[in-house]
Parts: structure tokens; C-alpha cells; sequence
């Protein structure tokens, strides 16, 4: 059954297809299948904030600060993070509760 999807036909420079080719091939994939992974991870980044890498390495010191408890949760996007290291957002959160726990269990112990 053929699919419903829509199509787009691209013309592409004989070198330039040669490229494309070889770095399917080397992903055992088709010319076709790797062009819909690049345009989805175009399309996907397009609608990510359009940060600079100072401002992305901003975000990556609050949270390793977070991590060691050394600033507060404000300021600082699981979404954004979660969106450049290819990570879901909610993991992001999970392990900042898994270290908080840790670090309260240890000051218990530490009591004790």
C-alpha cells in the first residue's frame, strides 16, 4: 500500500550526491532515508531557542552547579539541555532529584 505521506523531490549537484550516498551507505541506510533523518533533525532544532554557545555553556555551569548543590534551580531549563544533549528533559530532572537525595542521605549518615 503506498503511503499517504507527502513527497519532495530534491535535486542535488552529482558530488554532493556522491557524499550523500556514501554516508548512507555508511549507515546502511537509503539516500532517502538519511535526507528524512537530516530534515527532521533540521526541522527539530529550528524550533529549539536559538541560543548562543555562551549562553548554552551558561546553562551547563547552573546545572553542574545544581548537581553540587551549589545554585538554586532557577534560571535553568531541563528543556533547553534536555533538547542540545539529546536527552530527555525529564531524566534531567530525575538524576538533579536522584544526586538531591544522595547528598541528603549522606548528611544524615554524616549526623549519625
Amino acid at each position: 500500500m503506498p503511503s499517504k505521506k507527502p513527497q519532495v523531490s530534491l535535486r542535488l549537484e552529482p558530488d554532493e550526491y556522491e557524499q550523500l550516498r556514501s554516508w548512507a551507505e555508511s549507515e546502511f541506510r537509503t539516500p532517502s532515508a538519511l535526507s528524512a533523518i537530516i530534515i527532521k533533525k533540521t526541522l527539530s532544532s529550528r524550533s529549539q531557542p536559538n541560543l548562543s554557545a555562551n549562553e548554552l555553556i551558561d546553562q551547563f555551569k547552573k546545572f553542574i552547579a545544581l548537581l553540587l548543590g551549589e545554585h538554586t534551580r532557577n534560571g535553568i531549563s531541563y528543556v533547553l539541555l534536555g533538547q542540545t544533549l539529546g536527552i530527555d528533559p525529564e531524566k534531567l530532572h530525575e538524576l538533579y532529584l536522584l544526586v538531591q537525595q544522595y547528598r541528603t542521605e549522606r548528611k544524615e549518615n554524616a549526623k549519625q
